[in-house]
């Protein structure tokens, strides 16, 4: 609440004493509820500002009523009377109050001389509890790296938001951040599924029956493709897809990875599909994961890395803008022909694009 005292001059002296002096001198203005409207239950701070000459402070008083519409000739019930200018406003106790949509007056007394303003917005009293909060869902346009932008449907009643995040999908809710608007920004440590709960003095809806997820598509088929010691027609390079790996010979265009080993002891490399000295496929670079299993690297991509069993390796396939997590389960002899090496995998692929997120799982 703002109180603004106006000092009169001697030569003004006489006007200030007559009659009831200029709106800009003596007003007062209802700032909550403000226009966008507020809900309550139990209760809600009303507040407001005055504008006063200095000399009629210590007299003035202000009213507080409610009204179901902005004509004070009826339907005015009146909640606080006699309250001092000073004040920083009045907390209304509305657990008793009837459900419905309230303006609210204030009214600024001196003497003779009143004044009175209406809020703005309506304050809706309800008193039922929240419901679950609907419509959750992940933006993929708006996420990139590991930042997710989560939005939902406004929920009827609630002031505010938490958002909660279930890391690899295990129900192991945690609130990752709180909120008045209907979005939310998570810098992600990894792949998830995101739930929101509307608040409202205390109160917080029951439950996630809606959600949305970043978690990857997981692909448990086993691929093995083989160095350039295998025999001729063996699968030597993979292109990957959302729905499986389809295994390729090196005189294919469309494979994201391939196996190569040029003579090299074991283990082999796998190469970027784009990677000479035989890749004529599409550019899917390489990292390591080192010990981060859940999140791609922003930097630190090659053309190609040796491949041990146990490795984890992410791929980021540049020319369309996905990434995925291959997961080498081992690195065996080609079949009769003991110098030849090929890499066996399974994998993830993360399918919303630009998103580097993951699971935590390292086999």
């Amino acid at each position: 609440m703002t109180v603004r005292l106006f000092l009169a001059a001697a030569s003004t002296a006489v006007l200030c004493g007559c009659g009831n002096p200029s709106g800009d001198d003596f007003s007062i203005t209802v700032t909550a509820p403000p226009a966008g409207g507020a809900v309550a239950d139990h209760s809600y701070i009303v507040s407001w500002d005055v504008e006063i000459y200095d000399e009629w402070s210590d007299d003035a008083l202000v009213s507080i009523y409610a009204d179901t519409d902005t004509d004070p000739s009826s339907g005015l019930v009146l909640l606080a009377d006699s309250l001092d200018v000073g004040t920083t406003g009045w907390l209304w106790d509305c657990s008793a109050f009837p459900a419905a949509d309230y303006f609210v007056r204030a009214e600024l007394v001196h003497g003779t001389d009143d004044t009175a303003d209406y809020s703005d917005g309506m304050i809706t009293i309800t008193h039922e509890g929240l419901g679950d909060v609907q419509g959750v869902e992940v933006v993929p346009d708006s996420c990139s790296g590991d930042s997710v932008y989560i939005r939902w449907d406004a929920l009827a009643g609630a002031t505010g938001y938490r958002v909660y995040f279930d890391a690899d999908g295990t129900s192991a809710w945690a609130q990752v951040g709180e909120t008045a608007s209907t979005w939310f920004l998570h810098e992600a440590p990894g792949a998830g599924i995101y739930g929101v709960k509307g608040t409202r003095e205390g109160e917080i809806s029951p439950g996630f029956p809606d959600s949305a997820s970043t978690m990857p598509i997981l692909i448990d088929s086993v691929y093995t493709i083989w160095d350039d010691q295998a025999p001729a027609g063996a699968m030597s390079a993979a292109q990957i897809t959302p729905c499986g790996a389809d295994l390729w010979e090196y005189d294919a265009t469309v494979y994201n990875i391939y196996c190569y080993q040029a003579g090299a002891p074991s283990p082999p490399c796998m190469f970027s599909g784009s990677a000479p000295p035989v890749g004529s496929g599409l550019p899917t670079q390489l990292a390591d994961a080192g010990g981060d299993f859940s999140a791609a690297p922003g930097t630190g991509w090659s053309d190609s890395l040796f491949a041990h069993e146990g490795d984890v390796i992410f791929g980021w396939m540049s020319d369309q803008g996905f990434f995925v997590k291959l997961l080498v389960d081992s690195v065996p002899a080609y079949p009769g022909v003991p110098g030849s090496r090929g890499i066996a995998f399974h994998y993830e692929f993360q399918s919303i694009q630009g998103l580097r997120l993951f699971t935590g799982a390292s086999r």
